[in-house]
């Protein structure tokens, strides 16, 4: 999963953010074309050597390399054919989570091997059709849009009787217990024709497709214990499919269109056959064979096993063996305004007030582990949050900000969709219960500076910098604004509903965004007043965002609102967590997303201004008539929508993440190289945590620790100690992206009032690294130095230099920490564990994880073929004998 943290030339590279046994075509017609490459080379170099007959073999072999046709469609009906060695696809997800399993995989480490069939002959119909036959081992061939939980029921009751029919006849040794089904192949639906399941769905009445449950991370799922009004059907098209325990039953996706129509093509024909054959009576190997097969190689963890079992499993000597990593990776936050600056105690600085925080989640999931595209369930709010800090950044003076009654912060939370793994973990450790470092613990972050942030060794926190935001009194999140239930219109939910314990601010909050409409778009309030069936838990609904952690772990205490593109449901063209939540099938409004960051920036400075009067109208005033529209052609918008909506390798994001690479290496004096990429199209899901996927570790002479608490071997001995993080390159962009746009508004803080309708950058330097923002004299902060001088603070951000406002703070999950004193990656169940997180974590994967298709000529042609060749090889050695023979007797042997 990506490029490992090592000093190789990573700088200069993109690395994948796929899954390691995920091949492309992309990938497979390039390492093609650079074999024909190497095979002209050889053929020009030695062309005077090479017979016409080596030449015509050599032409023969560089066609068989490329597929054996002009137009390398793929296929196995030509000899030599290697275009399925490595099916390009996309593996199913497979997890653990507190309680159980998830996902799919094989039966043990054996590989699990089956023709291919459509569906629709291995399902049995309502009146009693299709019945049961002596069907051989099979993989279901399936569209996408009718890969439902339904179905899957339907195939797996089939397989079960047919299976019960067919015995033990087609097992072996290696995959007893596995039954007739072996797996399922699910295909890009473009490449299916005339599919009327397919076409029903999408031009039709049926609503829109969701693999998860319609009360997402609420009722009978494992976040239950974390979430707010746990029953409302928020995802009304969902059908819990993502909570299905499918060990035994390998998924793959392909997205290929030409591999899936081919793949398709061979399931119809070889459903015809086997159908048309099994009237006549019973099947004998004649009429199966010869067949092309699919052969999962598939281990994704073992059986009967749970995220605390897998976290702590021991081998039969005793040896501690975990089977597992949990998920996880670091959520990104800022403040805007002066920056606050904590004290070594704890304690906050002179500007430290109440705060607002706006916040989001930056991630999403789907059935299939690097297919997450998140348009609207993650891309939308990622763009939404970050254009709205641009516009307070660049629209309003620090002095102004620094004015209001209440701090402005931001929050991108990593996680939340595996139970709110990064904003739990973040206000966990700001108040609830709030942070403590072990004793002695506490140290510079890089230990040559002193006088620097500090850092935690043991529960290991790479910088403490969170403990400057010590009241959060309110809180507005973004959900799903992309695609709109009602057109122009927006949502608000949450405000006083939620809560009835704070002081007013929760409902103050949910007013000022309800009064905020602009003159292209309306914001309402939910039409949702909660169950009244006698059957909820007395919690008013709310949808799952970063709001319901703060709810929740205040008790009630503190709520806020939430500004979504849906009322009661989600909207039903959403593709809530599926596969499908692309930019391509259903398109995002850029229109809808400029507006939602207007009213976002309007909300944020309008909460700040309140004095605690609570009028939201004269607040929501003061707001508009300080920040401006927000225009849905505006080429940042644009161009952050590229990336995060098209292409996550995008030069906005490289940029960033480099610069980001190489202020690290300035800092800490190690090169980390840059982090997983987004990928093209864009991947949101939130991946395993060690220390090539984000996990945060300190260096310690020349060993790597996830946490730390010898005597023997004291951090800060060595100049090179450190803590060290390598984000992703969608977290180093967010980072680098809102230290950019918070950072700005110190250098044009004396314009004229005038002349600031959007504050130029104009008086930014520009840099490459942070080195280059020694004289960024906009940004100073008093030095501790014995000459009392002053040096500037700012970082490098977008080639200009700002002043710093961004922070990173682990995504982990708060029942799980850090072995001390272990190398990273080792992970173990807190002795405090509270037993109510879902606790999600990814079994270690077999290393030759893939699919492979090839035809199948079955043992009676294998039988024939080793006979025949016996009969030649007798043959041979009696013609051999023979003529030797014959030879002595002339005397010419």
């Amino acid at each position: 999963r990506g490029c490992p943290p090592q000093a190789n030339g990573l700088d200069e590279e993109v690395c994948s953010s796929s899954s390691p046994t995920t091949t492309t075509t992309t990938t497979t017609t390039t390492t093609t074309t650079q074999s024909a490459s190497l095979l002209k080379h050889s053929f020009l170099r030695n062309r005077g050597k090479v017979s016409m007959l080596r030449a015509v073999l050599l032409a023969f072999f560089v066609n068989s390399a490329l597929g054996g046709s002009s137009n390398n469609v793929p296929s196995l009906d030509k000899p030599f054919q290697s275009s399925f060695e490595h099916l390009p696809h996309v593996p199913c997800v497979s997890l653990f989570h507190r309680n159980g399993r998830v996902g799919c995989g094989t039966l043990g480490r054996s590989t699990m091997t089956g023709r291919l069939l459509h569906w629709s002959t291995v399902v049995s119909s309502e009146d009693g059709s299709n019945s049961v036959a002596n069907v051989p081992p099979y993989v279901v061939v399936i569209d996408e849009r009718d890969y439902s939980n339904d179905n899957v029921d339907k195939i797996v009751s089939y397989a079960v009787s047919a299976t019960e029919v067919g015995g033990s006849k087609y097992d072996d040794e290696n995959k007893a217990g596995a039954g007739v089904l072996r797996g399922i192949l699910v295909l890009n639906s473009t490449a299916v024709d005339e599919v009327s399941s397919s076409k029903r769905r999408l031009d039709g009445d049926e609503s829109y497709y969701s693999p998860e449950p319609q009360t997402p991370q609420g009722e009978n799922t494992p976040s239950e214990q974390i979430s707010v009004g746990i029953n409302h059907a928020w995802n009304s098209n969902g059908d819990g499919l993502t909570n299905r325990d499918m060990y035994g039953i390998p998924t793959a996706y392909i997205a290929d269109s030409s591999v899936a129509s081919y793949l398709y093509s061979v399931s119809l024909e070889q459903s015809k056959t086997l159908v048309k054959k099994s009237q006549h009576g019973k099947l004998d190997e004649d009429d199966i064979f010869p067949a092309i097969v699919a052969e999962y190689d598939y281990y994704m963890g073992p059986d009967n096993q749970n995220a605390k079992t897998c976290l702590s499993w021991v081998d039969k000597d005793d040896v501690w063996r975990p089977k597992c990593l949990p998920l996880g990776g670091n959520s990104v936050w800022g403040v805007a305004g002066s920056d606050t600056e904590q004290n070594e105690d704890g304690g906050d600085d002179e500007n430290a007030k109440p705060i607002v925080m706006l916040a989001t989640s930056i991630d999403s999931t789907s059935m299939f582990h690097d297919a997450s595209p998140g348009a609207n369930t993650a891309a939308s709010n990622i763009i939404a949050l970050l254009m709205a800090a641009k516009l307070i950044g660049t629209s309003v003076p620090v002095s102004t900000i620094d004015g209001l009654s209440k701090r402005i912060a931001f929050g991108f939370f990593q996680g939340e969709s595996y139970g709110f793994v990064g904003s739990r973990s973040f206000l966990r450790d700001v108040a609830y219960p709030g942070f403590e470092c072990d004793e002695d613990s506490e140290v510079p972050a890089v230990a040559k500076n002193t006088n620097g942030e500090r850092a935690c060794l043991y529960p290991l926190r790479p910088t403490l910098s969170f403990r400057g935001v010590k009241n959060i009194v309110g809180m507005i999140s973004v959900d799903q604004v992309g695609v709109l239930q009602t057109e122009k219109n927006l949502y608000v939910h949450g405000g006083g509903n939620v809560v009835q314990n704070d002081d007013g601010t929760s409902a103050f909050l949910a007013e000022v965004l309800a009064g905020l409409s602009t003159d292209d778009y309306t914001v309402s309030a939910s039409a949702e007043q909660g169950d009244d069936d006698g059957n909820n838990d007395d919690e008013y609904p709310l949808p799952p965002s970063p709001l319901t952690s703060l709810v929740k772990l205040s008790e009630g205490a503190v709520g806020g609102a939430v500004l979504a593109g849906y009322d009661q449901t989600f909207a039903e063209k959403s593709f809530y967590h599926s596969h499908l939540d692309s930019n391509k099938t259903t398109p995002v409004s850029m229109e809808s997303i400029a507006a939602s960051a207007t009213i976002l920036a309007r909300a944020a400075v309008a909460s700040a201004y309140d004095n605690g009067d609570l009028d939201a109208e004269t607040s929501a005033a003061y707001a508009t008539n300080l920040i401006p529209d927000l225009d849905p052609t505006d080429e940042s918008l644009m161009e952050l929508a590229n990336c995060l909506l098209t292409d996550g390798n995008c030069d906005l994001l490289l940029k960033h993440g480099k610069t980001e690479q190489q202020n690290s290496k300035q800092r800490t004096g190690v090169d980390l190289g840059l982090g997983v990429a987004l990928g093209t199209p864009p991947n949101y899901y939130i991946s395993v945590y060690d220390a090539t996927n984000g996990q945060s570790f300190v260096q310690i002479g020349n060993a790597w620790y996830g946490a730390y608490t010898k005597d023997d071997k004291k951090y800060g001995e060595k100049n090179t100690d450190t803590f060290l993080v390598r984000a992703s390159l969608l977290e180093t962009g967010i980072y680098g992206l809102l230290n950019n746009y918070l950072g700005q508004g110190d250098a044009a803080s004396e314009m004229e009032e005038a002349d600031r309708t959007m504050m130029e950058t104009s008086s930014l330097l520009t840099c490459s690294s942070t080195k280059d923002c020694s004289k960024a004299s906009y940004c100073t902060v008093s030095s501790s130095d014995e000459d009392g001088s002053s040096s500037s603070s700012a970082v490098c951000a977008g080639n200009v230099c700002v002043c710093p406002r961004s922070h990173y703070h682990l995504a982990l999950d708060e029942s799980i920490e850090a072995v001390p004193n272990n190398s990273t990656g080792r992970y173990r169940v807190k002795d405090d564990d509270e037993g109510v997180s879902a606790m999600y974590t990814e079994p270690y994967w077999s290393s030759t994880v893939g699919v492979r298709v090839y035809r199948d000529a079955g043992d009676r042609t294998g039988t024939w073929a080793l006979g025949a060749g016996l009969v030649v090889a007798i043959v041979a050695f009696a013609s051999t004998w023979s003529l030797k023979n014959k030879l002595k007797k002339e005397k010419l042997y």
